[in-house]
């Protein structure tokens, strides 16, 4: 099942993602299951990142390979989605 995953991040700004995330974004492009990704910063003033990917399980491996550790302070929140829609 597609999940949505939310990352926020408290006190980072568009500036360090922009700088931070071309490399882990050419990643990930090429893995399973990602669909794709949203950048904003949210209405409490913290900067997210918004995946949809094609299961949780495929997140998880992901982001334990990728980001865990790298990127200190990452809240999660996981919502199962009902449809996916691409052109």
């Amino acid at each position: 099942m597609a999940v949505l995953v939310r990352h926020r991040v408290s006190g980072m700004t568009p500036e360090q993602y922009d700088q931070s995330a071309p490399p882990l974004i050419e990643k990930l492009k090429m893995q399973p299951g990602f669909l794709f990704l949203v950048a904003f910063v949210d209405e409490g003033g913290r900067f997210t990142v918004s995946e949809i990917w094609e299961s949780k399980e495929q997140h998880d491996r992901w982001f334990s390979e990728n980001i865990e550790g790298v990127i200190p302070g990452i809240e999660q929140q996981v919502i199962k989605v009902h449809a996916v829609v691409t052109p």
